[in-house]
């Protein structure tokens, strides 16, 4: 191999590498970055998805706590109702 084809490989070689890192540092890093950043979004909105469903599940426990109260509570009022126009 002659001094000029090496000299020649190594400013091949050198360019090929000057090329890689800037693909890296241009395309591959920020492509990488929005992806984390993504990633770190999603992971939130699914923690929030899930703080909502278990706030949701426990206000319809509520409510259907409340439901099945209803009847019991009216009837007791118009028991009372019933015996203060008895007493009255």
């Amino acid at each position: 191999m002659s001094i000029r084809q090496t000299v020649q490989d190594e400013a091949l070689q050198a360019l090929m590498k000057e090329i890689l890192v800037a693909l890296r540092e241009k395309l591959v890093e920020p492509f990488s970055q929005e992806i984390n950043r993504l990633a770190r979004a999603l992971g939130e909105l699914q923690e929030q998805q899930a703080a909502f469903y278990r706030e949701t599940r426990e206000l319809m426990n509520q409510l259907e706590n409340r439901v099945t109260e209803t009847p019991l509570v009216t009837l007791t009022a118009l028991r009372d109702a019933i015996q203060q126009a008895k007493e009255g």
